[in-house]
């Protein structure tokens, strides 16, 4: 059977001594573990973390964390390579790619490689690896060479994508991978021997948290959230699932090779329901398998692990820590460990039987800041009624899906409008779409009451959950040609942009007619922030503008500007380096 992994990795210092200690004094990190790998012929775990870079060892008879070593700025995940002594580290804080030798219980970095900013995934093909990255929606192609006493590693190519790639999955034919949206449902087949797109493909989703290929090769498996547009948040459109659904959906590989449009994708394929009426699943994520071809899926907003013991069979659930962010079952198929990622712990879980017999403990960990109890209560489903969403499973990586929800948030329901990005919010006063809200906590208490229609919250929740907030900056900007920047700026102060979106934030607060209506007569409305803007791929109040371009070329946005193509390409530049 082949092991599906799922990891992440980080920055390079020493190991930490551990003399004839067989369990080391740990440093008291936060460390935020996101993936996993097993090496030494199943004796080992490596678990990468994300928020102190560092790679903890643990020695799985024992189950002792044994040894911790610095590799980078932030990990993402680790991919194994073919020969069984080699691993490659995603260091997304650093933006590099790190080859570690595995032969040895201290993993030895033999040697890192930019890549594309915001690496997030890597897999392993013939002769080489792919790197997705998500804030600069590239792949980069690497060749590595490992054979003899110094490995090297190589960029052979770089490619761009249509949107924010996130997941990876090499396909059985050797030939092609598919790398899946990190916030829609599209999904890129590429041809990584020609390091070309063959087809964007688009499924009913949004959060593609896990895909894999089955043990057969003959399905990819992907898990997914579903929002419809035409659902409301009103208490019965949540409680019967209406509003957002938690997905399994299995892909005939052959499928995936050969449709030639979105329907046909979708002919031979299933979608299971992962949660039901007062039994639901929000956030799944990260996809194992085990021996005997039976399927494990991470609940990271439930803090579960769901099991079947096979694809289509009803799963049943153990209890994992906080936000599991990946799964690995040993190579004897009776283990499966879970990375919880805001418990800072392994949790080890019997697969016959469903039961934890034990957690691991990565390290000492110092106190919580209000800003690191808000995001627990951000990820988790449990905030919501029956725990069918949390907060992420519409502002992914405080981010959006893109997506239309026909919410409270404009004191109506009839007009589905636009999730926003939280990235910068706590800077963007007023919130909503009409700017109806003054207070930051008020926004928060609001969507947990009649979006999510959770159990109210205590007033030091609400603090941490905006203090959560508070802390997501806007992304970097993006690079582009510093002739098209001036330019667009030019055209952005000639055409007068900033009456609504001033600097230093591009907003204002106040509300603003600027030629649009929506469904229930609504005609002012709050500009949202441009920080950030270019890595969006919704725009306008209701999301009818599917690019940046269209903004101005399709929906002369505002009030009809008319502007040259030129023109928009030199604004387009601008906005995107904000």
């Amino acid at each position: 059977m082949k092991t599906i992994l799922l990891a992440m990795a980080a920055l390079a210092a020493g190991p930490i001594e551990t003399e004839n200690d067989p369990s080391p004094p740990l440093p008291r990190w936060s460390r935020r573990p996101v993936a996993l790998a097993i090496v030494d012929e199943g004796r080992t775990l490596l678990v990468a973390n994300s928020r102190s870079g560092s790679l903890s060892v643990i020695d799985l008879p024992t189950r002792r964390v044994i040894d911790e070593a610095r590799i980078g700025r932030g990990l993402a995940h680790l991919a194994p390579l073919a020969d069984g002594r080699h691993l490659l580290a995603v260091d997304r804080a650093g933006d590099e790619v790190v080859l570690i030798d595995v032969r040895k219980r201290s993993p030895e970095v033999l040697g890192r490689i930019s890549v594309a900013p915001d690496p997030v995934r890597a897999i392993a093909i013939e002769g080489g690896a792919v790197v997705a990255s998500t804030g600069s929606r590239r792949l980069t192609f690497l060749d590595l060479a490992l054979e003899g006493t110094s490995p090297t590693m190589n960029v052979a190519g770089r490619m761009e994508l249509p949107f924010a790639p996130r997941e990876m999955a090499a396909l059985p034919d050797g030939r092609h991978l598919v790398a899946a949206d990190a916030f829609g449902g599209r999904l890129a087949i590429v041809d990584h021997r020609r390091r070309s797109v063959e087809a964007i493909r688009a499924i009913p989703a949004h959060n593609i948290r896990g895909m894999v290929v089955s043990p057969d090769d003959r399905t990819l498996v992907l898990a997914h959230q579903y929002l419809d547009r035409l659902a409301r948040t009103t208490f019965d459109d949540v409680h019967w699932g209406l509003l957002i659904r938690n997905h399994l959906r299995m892909l005939s590989i052959e499928d995936v090779l050969s449709a030639r449009d979105d329907p046909g994708l979708l002919v031979g394929g299933r979608l299971i329901d992962l949660g039901d009426v007062g039994h639901a699943a929000g956030d799944p994520g990260a996809i194992g398998f085990d021996g005997l071809g039976g399927l494990l899926v991470a609940l990271a907003g439930m803090d579960e692990l769901a099991m079947a013991s096979a694809i289509g069979e009803g799963p049943r659930r153990a209890v994992v820590g906080r936000e599991p962010a990946a799964v690995l079952v040993d190579p004897a198929g009776r283990f499966a460990y879970v990375a919880d990622r805001l418990d800072e712990t392994v949790s080890v879980v019997e697969v016959a039987t469903g039961e934890r017999p034990s957690t691991i403990a990565l390290g000492p960990t110092p106190e919580l800041s209000p800003a690191d109890r808000g995001e627990r209560l951000f990820t988790s489903a449990r905030l919501s009624h029956d725990g069918w969403m949390s907060c992420q499973s519409c502002h992914s990586d405080g981010q959006t899906s893109g997506l239309a929800c026909d919410t409270l948030g404009d004191q109506s329901y009839g007009a589905p409008k636009l999730i926003p990005s939280l990235l910068g919010v706590a800077r963007t006063k007023p919130w909503t779409w009409i700017g109806a809200v003054d207070r930051l906590e008020e926004q928060v208490k609001k969507s947990i009451a009649t979006t999510m229609h959770g159990t109210k919250r205590t007033d030091a929740e609400v603090a941490d959950l905006t203090a959560y907030l508070a802390s997501l900056e806007p992304p970097p900007p993006t690079t582009d040609d510093p002739a098209a920047i001036d330019r667009g700026r030019a055209v952005f102060e000639s055409r007068q942009c900033a009456q609504c979106h001033e600097p230093p934030t591009y907003t204002t607060p106040k509300v603003v007619d600027v030629g649009l209506i929506d469904e229930v007569g609504h005609r002012s409305f709050n500009p949202p922030g441009l920080r950030g803007v270019g890595r969006r791929d919704a725009f306008l109040h209701d999301g009818r503008a599917r690019s940046l371009r269209d903004v101005f070329a399709r929906e002369h946005h505002p009030r009809g500007l008319i502007l040259t193509p030129e023109a928009i390409d030199d604004l387009m530049a601008f906005l995107r380096s904000l």
